[in-house]
């Protein structure tokens, strides 16, 4: 949850004595940084310079070198060539401890955080302060300081909790509170704002620009436009692993942008031709209901419809979406797939019936990261490629990752490649195809261009609308407004786990589902 009370950027006098660092804002700048992973050249002598009292930002497509720049500047992945400065001095930055000594912070683009251990501990691990002696860990100085590093987001989180019971958007938030509590002032942000909703995001860029207002060097990645061009004062974008542009604010232009980015064209006033679901439901739900989570969800979804979920995180849109596809309890109520009772079925079983979920959280529900494109781009349909006991196809198993590929233009170098060599998008686009490829019915699609750049999202809209052209039944949930106007015949608005309204055709407008959001139906006209 986000704290009502405002948020500050001062520690408190109980912070470790221990996390002594001296940290200090400076000009980080690569100079003709080089990076291949086998044969892969991802970083092409690529120079760039994040200054002090400066939001930074990075746009390029998925795989254009962006994460990958930020990893070399965190000391996580070494330069196959070049030089890092801090105030034209040379750094060695062999590892993120090393970065992190020189203050300089990552904030990952997925949290990383451990699940069986608290928020506290997550926040310090690696950094454990001790006293005495014999060294004894003081937890009551690590509760205290975490508590404040939390409260300096905005979050009113429980530092004696265990991890795993926090959503995605608080554990993103988390990771960034790790970077003040261990006093960096250069901070790298890839991608926070992925698994926020709009208001989140504004406590998210309110801190940041306290944070460039007292100095800090701020180097940030997104794929949302609107947020790079109202949070960044300098834009540098990649394409292919070398920089094409850099532009400082007062030259920030749209069209240039992604002329840069991908080398062509992108509208950016789509908006579908709504239609109204007729004939027999393809999904009918009812009465469907768990003992905390959400209650008395009624929904019908036709063939050919795409059904938007609005709402804030924690509202209950997940929470149904799973229930519906069988990996959650429910206490009561129905589910109906093509006229056949799915409510008590096995997941395999409502799988090979037509329905499939496509997660928000690849990394850990989604997606396999030390197996191979191929393997995770099949991993949907192991039933259908057995050949007998314990063999697989693997004949066909490889055409189905080569078309993956190809038809979601995922850039890699085959299918044998690991996903976890993949940009973020790029595992987002082989999870989406892993369950399109089973041809099923009816998709749910959680979050489905979540850290995905503005090219490829444009490929994944047209897809789902040719999905949707070829009769299949979609639900699309996401945080982000102008994706649900752009896609949405009809869109259900669910707040503290019940339906509050419905919209329609003319009715999806930018006030309507923000009103929706947060509970409050459609506006009065």
């Amino acid at each position: 949850m986000l704290a009502t009370s405002p948020p500050t950027l001062a520690f408190g006098q109980d912070q470790a004595p221990d996390q002594a660092f001296a940290p200090r804002s400076g000009r980080l700048s690569a100079l003709a940084i080089d990076k291949s992973f086998l044969a892969n050249r991802v970083l092409k002598r690529v120079s760039l310079s994040l200054s002090p009292g400066e939001v930074h930002t990075l746009m390029g497509e998925n795989g254009a070198g962006k994460s990958t720049l930020f990893r070399v500047l965190a000391g996580i992945h070494r330069p196959d060539a070049g030089t890092i400065t801090l105030d034209a001095a040379p750094l060695d930055l062999r590892n993120p401890h090393a970065a992190q000594a020189q203050g300089i912070y990552l904030v990952p683009q997925e949290p990383a955080l451990m699940g069986e251990l608290s928020v506290a501990e997550n926040m310090y691990l690696g950094m454990l302060p001790t006293h005495g002696i014999p060294a004894r860990i003081n937890w009551r100085s690590i509760r205290t300081s975490a508590q404040t590093a939390l409260h300096t987001l905005g979050l009113d989180i429980d530092v004696r909790d265990d991890a795993r019971h926090l959503s995605i958007a608080q554990q993103q938030l988390v990771e960034c509170a790790k970077a003040l509590l261990r006093g960096c002032r250069i901070i790298l942000f890839d991608e926070p704002t992925s698994p926020l909703t709009s208001r989140e995001v504004g406590f998210l860029f309110g801190i940041i620009r306290r944070l460039r207002d007292d100095g800090y060097t701020l180097g940030f990645i997104s794929h949302r436009m609107d947020e790079v061009m109202d949070i960044s004062d300098r834009i540098s974008v990649l394409r292919d692993g070398a920089v094409t542009d850099e532009v400082d604010r007062t030259g920030f232009d749209r069209a240039r942008l992604v002329s840069a980015m991908v080398g062509r064209s992108l509208s950016f006033d789509r908006k579908r031709i709504h239609r109204a679901g007729v004939g027999t439901p393809a999904l009918t739900v009812r009465g469907l209901t768990h003992p905390t989570a959400f209650r008395a969800i009624d929904l019908d979804v036709h063939p050919g419809e795409i059904v938007g979920f609005a709402g804030l995180i924690g509202a209950g849109r997940t929470e149904i979406a799973e229930a519906i596809c069988g990996l959650r309890e429910k206490s009561a109520g129905t589910v109906m797939l093509n006229g056949q009772d799915i409510t008590t079925a096995s997941i395999p079983h409502i799988i090979e019936a037509g329905l499939v979920y496509v997660p928000e959280d690849r990394a850990r529900h989604g997606a396999i990261l030390p197996m191979s494109i191929r393997d995770n781009a099949t991993a949907g349909q192991i039933t259908r490629l057995q050949r007998g006991v314990g063999l697989l196809d693997r004949v066909r198993e490889a055409e189905i990752a080569k078309q993956t590929i190809a038809r979601f233009r995922v850039r890699a170098r085959g299918p044998a490649q690991p996903m976890r060599e993949l940009s973020g998008g790029n595992q987002q686009k082989i999870v989406f195809g892993k369950w399109m490829s089973t041809n099923p019915s009816v998709a749910i699609l959680d979050e489905p261009t979540r850290g995905v750049d503005v090219g490829a999202k444009e490929d994944i809209y047209r897809l789902i609308e040719e999905l949707s052209d070829a009769g299949m039944a979609i639900i699309v949930i996401s945080s982000e407004l102008e994706e649900l106007i752009a896609l949405c015949d009809r869109i259900v608005a669910i707040y503290a786990g019940r339906i509050t309204a419905e919209l329609r055709g003319a009715e999806i407008t930018a006030a309507s589902v923000g009103a929706a959001f947060l509970g409050a139906g459609s506006p009065p006209a």
